[in-house]
């Protein structure tokens, strides 16, 4: 479990050595930036944490299938969706543990190094995006170990979806300063909504301060570049952000629930 966090880890090691400081450069005009761009890795950061983890405890699967242990319980009478919810809500549970300690430590350093303070009032929002987060990450990386037969495998995908899911969230680069293909395909990914719905809660506070004096048109430009909401039509709200997420996460264990009912046949 630890070693899973590395992403999340790595993610954290770049924007302090690398990164901030030609942010903070990027957005000098802005008051309290630091203020802004902390918790605006943190976002993508929880957003990582929770993928990165739950493939882990959803891994245990894989491990089952190649030591045969899975066919021990699809011989007792639960249904075999049932037993793949047990490990489903064993990686929710994990996940919510991992993205609790990372946001935890976060806070801490940000608040240390740079005064960064967040309101308490928005404990419950974050706590409800903790579970909207895990219960999102779960379903898709159980979808993938439902199909996964070897560990040695799981171990490729998840070198893979370590790598690619700072990517997606937009914490190595700005989503803003993408080309335009590559903001296409991130928008394909539902950690990327998941990263606006905390940036929007962790940012909230700081935004109105920061942005107070300056014109709406700067504000704009800030969120569309950091991906505070992603642009499609217009861009995204809150409340469609989360309605995405949530149809992800139920169209995953559908198709989950479809592939172990075949298993058990």
């Amino acid at each position: 479990m630890f070693f899973s966090l590395l992403s999340a880890l790595i993610v954290l090691g770049l924007y302090i050595l690398f990164l901030k400081n030609g942010m903070v450069k990027n957005w000098q005009n802005i008051p309290d930036n630091k203020k802004l761009l902390d918790p605006w890795l943190m976002g993508g950061m929880l957003s990582v944490t929770a993928t990165t983890t739950t493939l882990t405890g959803a891994a245990q699967l894989v491990k089952d299938k190649e030591h045969q242990r899975i066919d021990d319980f699809l011989i007792t009478p639960v249904s075999s969706f049932l037993i793949h919810l047990g490990y489903f809500f064993s990686a929710v549970l994990i996940g919510l543990i991992m993205q609790s300690v990372v946001l935890c430590v976060t806070w801490i350093y940000f608040a240390s190094s740079d005064n960064v303070t967040l309101n308490l009032g928005i404990l419950p929002q974050l706590l409800g995006m903790l579970l909207l987060n895990s219960l999102c990450a779960s379903s898709l990386n159980l979808l993938i170990v439902v199909f996964t037969k070897r560990v040695t495998t799981l171990g490729t995908i998840s070198s893979i979806v370590g790598t690619a899911s700072g990517f997606f969230a937009g914490v190595y680069i700005p989503i803003g300063s993408l080309p335009h293909m590559a903001q296409t395909l991130i928008k394909l990914y539902p950690g990327t909504y998941s990263a606006s719905l905390y940036r929007r809660i962790l940012m909230h506070d700081q935004l109105i301060s920061s942005f107070r004096n300056l014109p709406a048109k700067e504000l704009s430009s800030f969120k569309k570049m950091l991906g505070i909401g992603l642009e499609w039509r217009g861009i995204t709200t809150a409340s469609q952000e989360i309605t995405l997420i949530l149809a992800v996460t139920l169209l995953a264990l559908l198709l989950v629930c479809v592939k172990v009912t075949k298993l058990r046949k």
